[in-house]
């Protein structure tokens, strides 16, 4: 990560945190005071009870402290992973062989000489770093901390217990660092060898509570809940701060700035929120974190673009670089650049069909190329056939002037896949004179709306934004800028492109440059890139319909976009709750990151394009439960007549072998899919659950694990 230091970051955003401390939760204070009035005796857990992390999950810390590796020309590569898997490693060996319920930071670093051999003096100064990162990352639970103060007025007796490898000594340096030096006992399972997930601590902790009552607090369902409670001892759930593992970006040290980013995020929001404003809060929230970072990142990466080729005009391109182009605007860029941008109204639809038109013409007939697009966009499995003609133009009267019938049937039967290159033949042989009426219109408003556009200028240097994925868009507008005689190549600038299409169309095409994923990655990236596509889209989505076709107004003699029809404002009134909201407030924190300079103690040299994609693969690959249930909740739409979509996790849960690929790709999220199934476990039959487990063989050994476990 080529920034600013990552000690100095850290001390910035808990320096921020110390003026701006979380509200407090003073009915979650005045009802603990009430419930405990007859304990003696108060038990607390520390981390996520008494203390927390700065970091969004606690294993990012590690994350920070292979970035401090670096910083300091420390060579220990790979360090947040194998010390993840040190920990795991270190545990399942004591438990078996020494019959150690807990480890120490000690058994962790000597398991990690498995991986660095002869580095005793790196591992060491990891382990110091690690300590010292701990310290700088600690902040009180404000709401607990107040709560003690009031608890030890009334003489209450104050416990703290806690699973950990820590020792007790690092743990009573820990609280007095957030001001708690005076209370009974503290039980450190480091030290004791008895957990309180084995529920075994208790024991040593009633030993010393004199036959006193005991009540404990904290955050661990099992641990902090189940557990004690087997030993009478009453008990309070505390989640305020809960934190849940994410390994999206498999503990890159770039996750660190988005991390501290949702944990601040987090530590500012209101105690108390409404439950109808939930899913409201969810998208402003994502918005200020996730989308901040996306926007921030791309437009400065763009900025750089821009000056690089020396563009002229810039096409952000309908519907996906809509709020992209506000961010644009917003910044001031195209002063910045003395450049001219637009916002140009394209879909697939309004490109393809101009396309086969002109294959027609050309040749005669459809391209294979072309072929394959009236297949695979217009079909979905189950659907009839005559739903698949309808979605390409051919209605009912024109199928019947042709041998369809005595070669496939009735119409109203299910699209036979297993037939898919007799039915090519049918459309390119007996479909091509209907076609090539339908789409001339297509092709002549298209070509008359992209030529008012300016996209036919013989010189200027034209870029085009969008989020990418094929080249599609660019192959596409190449095609219509060759038929107009123009030369000069377009520049293409995306949020990502796919290694299996995108880089065979490089000499075709011109500059085609990506911000977040490369077009040249592993097999096992571009699944990861293939999970993010469809949630990308959505968040980018615009507060328009799809554009179906272009028409000519004729009280302005201009050319204007034909929008999908909107019956009874569905669309826009979904945009307006959910994603024009995540916008909003990406617009937001990004004018207010610029004129304060920071947002949570973070400066914006820290929002880079490794960040960004760091942050889309938490998201993405490794959702928190609140992303998995608003983001699986949109309905996306992968045909070109935008009329059939499917949620991102279907709410079906797998019956049979045959329907296991089927619903994890259907919303084209399966890492959103299998979460939700792991979440609903007991309801799948084991054997289908191992067949789903089988489709992330090819990920990354770090994320399958996770995703299995």
């Amino acid at each position: 990560m080529d920034t600013t230091n990552l000690n100095s970051l850290l001390n910035s955003v808990n320096h921020y945190y110390a003026q701006n401390n979380a509200e407090i939760d003073i009915k979650y204070i005045e009802q603990l005071l009430k419930e405990t009035e007859d304990f003696p005796i108060i038990s607390f857990d520390i981390f996520d009870t008494v203390l927390t992390r700065l970091f969004e999950c606690p294993i990012d810390l590690f994350a920070c402290v292979e970035g401090i590796l670096i910083e300091k020309n420390i060579s220990l590569p790979d360090f947040a992973k194998n010390r993840l898997i040190a920990e795991e490693t270190s545990r399942k060996y004591y438990a078996a062989k020494e019959f150690q319920e807990e480890v120490t930071l000690d058994n962790i670093y000597s398991q990690m000489l498995s991986f660095y051999s002869g580095k005793e003096k790196e591992l060491n100064l990891a382990k110091n770093i690690e300590l010292n990162t701990e310290k700088s990352s600690i902040i009180p639970v404000i709401d607990n901390l107040s709560l003690i103060n009031k608890l030890q007025e009334q003489n209450k007796i104050i416990y703290f217990v806690s699973d950990t490898y820590f020792s007790k000594q690092f743990i009573e340096e820990l609280l007095l660092q957030a001001g708690i030096s005076d209370y009974g006992k503290l039980f450190v399972s480091s030290e004791i060898m008895k957990t309180k997930h084995s529920g075994r601590i208790w024991e040593e902790v009633l030993k010393h509570s004199g036959n006193k009552k005991i009540f404990h607090i904290g955050d661990n369902l099992h641990a902090d809940v189940i557990q004690p409670q087997q030993y009478n001892i009453k008990t309070f759930s505390y989640t305020r701060f809960i934190s849940e593992r994410r390994l999206g970006a498999q503990l890159s040290p770039d996750l660190v700035p988005f991390s501290l980013l949702q944990k601040m995020n987090k530590l500012s929001q209101k105690v108390i929120v409404k439950e109808k404003n939930k899913e409201s809060d969810f998208w402003s929230n994502l918005g200020c974190t996730f989308g901040s970072v996306l926007l921030k990142s791309f437009i400065s990466w763009l900025d750089q673009q821009i000056t690089k080729y020396q563009i002229d005009h810039i096409y952000f391109c309908a519907r996906d670089a809509q709020i992209i182009h506000k961010v644009w605007n917003i910044l001031d860029m195209d002063k910045n650049h003395q450049t001219t941008s637009s916002y140009l109204y394209l879909s697939r639809q309004a490109l393809r069909y101009p396309i086969f038109y002109m294959d027609i013409l050309n040749t005669g007939k459809l391209s294979n190329s072309s072929l394959d697009l009236i297949i695979n966009e217009s079909i979905r499995e189950g659907e009839s056939y005559k739903i698949f003609f309808d979605r390409i133009g051919i209605q009912n009267n024109i199928l019947s002037k042709t041998k369809f019938k005595s070669k496939f049937g009735n119409s109203n039967q299910n699209f036979d896949f297993e037939k898919i290159a007799e039915i090519k033949n049918f459309i390119q042989y007996e479909l091509t004179p209907y076609l090539f009426s339908i789409y001339k219109n297509h092709y002549t408003d298209a070509m008359a709306y992209y030529e008012q556009e300016g996209l036919f200028h013989p010189e200027k240097r034209i870029a085009i934004i969008d989020l990418g994925w094929n080249g599609t868009l660019q192959t596409a507008l190449t095609y219509f800028r060759e038929h107009k005689g123009i030369k000069q190549k377009l520049y293409g600038f995306y949020y990502g492109l796919f290694n299996h299409s995108a880089p065979g169309r490089l000499y075709k095409n011109g500059i085609m440059k990506s911000a977040f994923f490369n077009m040249f990655q592993r097999p096992s990236e571009e699944l990861l890139l293939e999970n993010s596509v469809n949630i990308l889209e959505n968040l980018h989505s615009a507060n328009h319909q799809t554009t179906s076709k272009f028409t000519k107004n004729s009280d302005s003699n201009t050319y204007e976009p034909v929008l999908k029809q909107d019956s009874e404002n569905i669309y826009v009134n979904q945009f307006n709750k959910t994603i024009n909201v995540f916008q909003q407030s990406t617009i937001q924190t990004i004018t207010n990151w610029i004129h304060n300079n920071n947002l949570f103690g973070i400066g914006t040299e820290w929002i880079t394009t490794s960040v960004a994609t760091a942050a889309i693969l938490q998201v993405c690959i490794t959702p928190n439960q609140n992303e998995q249930k608003y983001l699986g909740e949109i309905s996306h739409c992968a045909l070109n007549d935008h009329k059939t979509s499917y949620y991102l996790i279907p709410q079906e849960i797998p019956a049979e072998k045959k329907d296991v690929t089927r619903l994890l790709t259907l919303g084209g999220w399966p890492c959103g899919v299998i979460g939700h199934w792991k979440a609903n476990k007991n309801k799948i039959k084991p054997e289908i659950y191992r067949i789903a487990t089988k489709f992330f063989d090819k990920y990354p050994e770090l994320i399958k694990n996770y995703l299995m476990n």
